[in-house]
């Protein structure tokens, strides 16, 4: 049902188009040459088979150099979701678009255009790309619906299918129990971005590079120290904003708010932690957290299951 395409490695530009010839992208990183053992990312890239002519493709990886992709084969249909970080990416010779976390892309590629993306660095990366083949578009009856020349529909993931792929990715479970839960989650996308011809959700409103730079800066400060006790004064400060600008600009812009963005980083930060041997109190120490009770009940609803369940990594 799934196997690793990578392990937490990393990855250079020579394992790029490795990749590029898997998936039909042509990579290219403007700063190394092809042939540089130079990392260009870092992490864990996986792929899974939820259902016969549907492939899912998960990387969680650290963006250490600015990377571009194209695509160059025909792709009936694909569905990109951002759960965290940042990209560009443009159809042929359209102007670029920007593709935030919380937010997905609709495409069907047919050989007259591409689809070309581009990954800045210095951010964690954490994308999903489901792609159907046209076998399995005709058996669930999306066929007729995004038919002729190439498209794209750039569209919100709702709260629940977020929390529902983040879930399932960070919960280990047996091989056939996963293969249906994501094949339910896959469906759900389907059901929410699979047809071109009917209106997605509007996408988070494009902000001004400035702003957009001073919001990045109260995400690295989140993310690089959740467990800091962070105070909505402060981060706006940060970011060069009142405390009202911060809190409606970053929830436009990401989907969610900023202490659910600080919550987030939090449990995943624990995450580790558990999967390193540490004991539900220290992960709650370590990720701000002063009561383990509190925690416990926060990472039951983020991932599923207790803390205390969650085995360490052999």
């Amino acid at each position: 049902m799934s196997r690793p395409a990578a392990g937490v490695r990393l990855h250079t530009p020579r394992d790029l188009q490795a990749y590029g010839r898997r998936y039909g992208l042509d990579y290219r990183v403007p700063d190394l040459s092809p042939r540089a053992e130079a990392p260009v990312v870092r992490g864990l890239v996986r792929e899974f088979s939820p259902r016969r002519g549907m492939q899912l493709v998960a990387s969680d990886v650290e963006v250490l150099h600015r990377y571009d992709s194209r695509s160059r084969t025909r792709s009936p249909l694909s569905i990109i979701v951002l759960l965290e970080g940042r990209a560009e990416v443009a159809l042929g010779d359209q102007e670029p678009r920007p593709l935030g976390a919380g937010m997905a892309l609709s495409v069907r590629l047919e050989a007259d255009r591409g689809l070309a993306a581009s990954q800045p660095a210095g951010q964690r990366l954490r994308a999903l790309t489901l792609s159907l083949d046209e076998a399995c578009l005709d058996r669930l009856g999306l066929t007729a619906s995004c038919p002729g020349a190439s498209r794209v529909q750039a569209w919100r993931l709702p709260e629940h299918l977020r929390q529902g792929l983040e879930q399932a990715l960070a919960t280990p479970l047996p091989d056939e129990a996963r293969r249906l839960v994501l094949e339910g989650l896959s469906l759900q996308l389907l059901a929410h971005g699979g047809r071109f011809d009917e209106p997605a959700q509007a996408p988070a409103p494009r902000l001004p590079p400035q702003e957009r730079q001073r919001l990045e800066r109260v995400c690295r400060a989140l993310h690089d120290d959740p467990a800091a006790d962070h105070r909505l004064a402060d981060l706006a400060e940060l970011a060069a904003m009142s405390p009202a600008s911060l809190r409606r600009k970053f929830q436009a812009a990401y989907g969610r708010s900023v202490f659910d963005y600080l919550r987030d980083c939090r449990l995943r930060l624990a995450h580790d932690y558990l999967r390193q041997g540490y004991s539900v109190q220290q992960a709650a120490h370590f990720c701000g957290y002063r009561h383990a009770s509190n925690f416990a009940t926060a990472f039951r609803r983020r991932f599923g299951h207790s803390p205390s369940s969650l085995p360490p990594t052999r």
